[in-house]
Parts: structure tokens; C-alpha cells; sequence
């Protein structure tokens, strides 16, 4: 009989939908990236901090105390 679907054609179908569905962990880091490359602060302080790594303004930290220390 045409037309009959069986629960293993259903079960296929749900994998692939699956496969292509965007998760919420996706959803929050687009909107996560959205808003840092939406702000000309923050993209302004990513710049500085980049050129400070090429040009070598880093310290390492190897403990929470050390971090603080800095402030």
C-alpha cells in the first residue's frame, strides 16, 4: 500500500531535523557575539589589548593572588 509511513521513516526524518536545528547554547553566543562586536568600547579595548600582546605589554598569571596583586 503507498503512502504508508512506518515509525523508523519518522524516526529519520527527526534525526535529520535534528541535525539541523540551532541550538539556545548557539542562539546565546551569537547574540553574546552581536552585542561585543556592537559596542565601540569594547571593541576599542579588544584592539588595545591585541596590540599590546604583539608588542609584547603581557605578564604572565599563574595564580588568583598574582592577578590581584596588579590591581
Amino acid at each position: 500500500m503507498a503512502g504508508l509511513i512506518t515509525i523508523e521513516d519518522v524516526y529519520q526524518e527527526l534525526k535529520t531535523i535534528e541535525k539541523n536545528m540551532v541550538t539556545r547554547e548557539d542562539l546565546v553566543a551569537l547574540i553574546d557575539s552581536v552585542e561585543i562586536l556592537s559596542n565601540p568600547e569594547t571593541m576599542a579595548a579588544l584592539k588595545k589589548s591585541d596590540l599590546d600582546i604583539k608588542e609584547g605589554r603581557v605578564k604572565e598569571v599563574s595564580s588568583v593572588e598574582d592577578m590581584l596583586s596588579e590591581l
